[in-house]
């Protein structure tokens, strides 16, 4: 495979080289790499998150989640209704 590099960055993939402009450069490569990636001292390095941070931002996700939900049960439970409850805390409750 042949990595077509621009400013370190690789832009495209191909199996066989074409002609480019001057400030473009190829590089051969492997199967793994993809449009995106950063190239520098002759090494490929992915642009896409690791597990862990695939991970990490579902575990934010999932207490920011769980804050909405809380907060907007301490509101309900000082007497505003959901819909003022919904204003203030951007939560929905899920439908039953």
């Amino acid at each position: 495979m042949k990595a077509l590099i621009f400013n370190n960055e690789l832009i495209n993939v191909v199996d066989t080289e074409f002609e480019v402009h001057e400030s473009m450069t190829w590089m051969d490569c492997s199967d793994d790499v993809k449009a995106g990636f950063t190239y520098s001292d002759g090494v490929f390095t992915s642009n896409e998150p690791t597990q862990e941070e695939i991970d990490a931002a579902i575990t934010a996700a999932e207490a920011k989640k769980a804050a909405k939900a809380a907060g907007n049960q301490k509101l309900l439970d000082l007497g505003f209704t959901q819909e003022e409850a919904t204003a203030l805390t951007g939560y929905t409750p899920p439908s039953e």
